[in-house]
């Protein structure tokens, strides 16, 4: 069974370390722009008290067919968001990467950084 992406939120982002310049990385990212599937207070807090801003629009309640007024404000940080779509896109044309059969993780990511790679000399040999 698949775990819900949005229970995967936080342990990903104690994974990542962003470098803010040479010798000085900083632990955390600033900024998380996430979409509606992300939308859980538990998550709002916890990015709260890490210290990084959060961009997660809130989801219709139902029976309103009008988009909560707190979402206009974050459609600006949307704008490059499609970037990441795309690329995700991309990676799903990689069987290897989509259907995971590899047991250890090294693995599995070496075929990501593969798929990454033939990505790009796509891109540019075209």
């Amino acid at each position: 069974a698949n775990i819900s992406e949005f229970r995967l939120a936080l342990p990903t982002i104690d994974q990542i370390s962003v470098e803010s310049r040479p010798l000085h990385p900083r632990k955390r990212p600033d900024i998380l722009v996430a979409d509606k599937g992300y939308d859980a207070q538990w998550l709002r807090e916890a990015l709260t008290k890490r210290g990084i801003k959060h961009k997660i629009p809130k989801r219709r309640k139902i029976g309103h067919e009008e988009e909560p007024s707190s979402n206009k404000r974050i459609e600006s940080y949307y704008k490059t968001r499609w970037i990441v779509e795309r690329t995700n896109a991309w990676l799903q044309n990689y069987r290897r990467v989509t259907v995971r059969w590899d047991y250890h993780t090294d693995s599995y990511e070496a075929f990501i950084e593969l798929a990454c790679i033939l990505i790009c000399l796509r891109r540019v040999l075209r």
